[in-house]
């Protein structure tokens, strides 16, 4: 079975190059598909030299980004990521052996903070989001992260695949989609480091709004096709 993982990009020359270096560490290899937004830093440059596919006709919208990467894919398991985050050694291979059951279409785990960038506010929300995930999952509701989601590439294509409208929640959208076609895993051991940028940038207010309103609007099933 061979994986594809999928990495869209804006100016993310400070953070890809760990990326792709923690997917190369894998405990199984993988196809490396960089979806650029048309990135004016180095971004290109360095996915030109360590990525296997690089595509260029993104846009500044992320839904369109994770569907061009998609399509650019050429194995059967497409894995989303983002490019500041890293990854235990057998992250892809847990995701893997869940696929291994054919029932399965879609499989995700939780994310955390990078160890050393966190604070206490950080960690609780991350704490927090984690079971709230699992606890959604269990009730029915699908939501899986972008950062941290395998699909089954023929149900992505059976769902649609992404919403490109959406400029975010396009992960959880296409997730609760996917999940009509088959069973779903939520798996703790399936893990994902990711950096504190957006809660640094965001500040903590509009951070703690955005992690409440996030699971409120899946639930009610608010879209996002303007930028939030």
């Amino acid at each position: 079975m061979k994986v594809s993982v999928v990495i869209p990009t804006l100016n993310e020359q400070e953070y890809l190059p760990k990326c792709i270096e923690s997917l190369r560490a894998q405990t199984v290899s993988c196809e490396i598909v960089v979806a650029d937004s048309k990135s004016s830093d180095g971004t290109l440059e360095i996915a030109e030299k360590l990525a296997d596919v690089v595509v260029r006709e993104g846009k500044k919208n992320i839904a369109f980004n994770r569907q061009i990467g998609l399509e650019a894919s050429s194995c059967d398991i497409v894995v989303s990521t983002d490019a500041d985050c890293i990854f235990p050694n057998d992250w892809l291979e847990r995701i893997l052996g869940r696929f291994e059951d054919p029932r399965v279409v879609a499989v995700s785990g939780p994310t955390i903070p990078i160890p050393g960038e966190s604070n206490s506010f950080d960690n609780f929300c991350y704490f927090t989001g984690n079971i709230g995930l699992w606890i959604l999952h269990k009730l029915g509701v699908v939501w899986f992260r972008g950062s941290n989601s395998g699909y089954r590439k023929s149900a992505v294509l059976d769902a649609g695949g992404y919403d490109v409208r959406m400029h975010a929640r396009e992960d959880s959208d296409l997730s609760q989609r996917v999940s009509r076609f088959g069973v779903t895993v939520f798996d703790w051991d399936v893990k994902v480091m990711t950096s504190m940028r957006r809660r640094k940038n965001l500040g903590w207010r509009k951070a703690l709004r955005y992690y409440i309103d996030t699971p409120i609007s899946l639930v009610s099933g608010k879209q996002y096709y303007e930028k939030v």
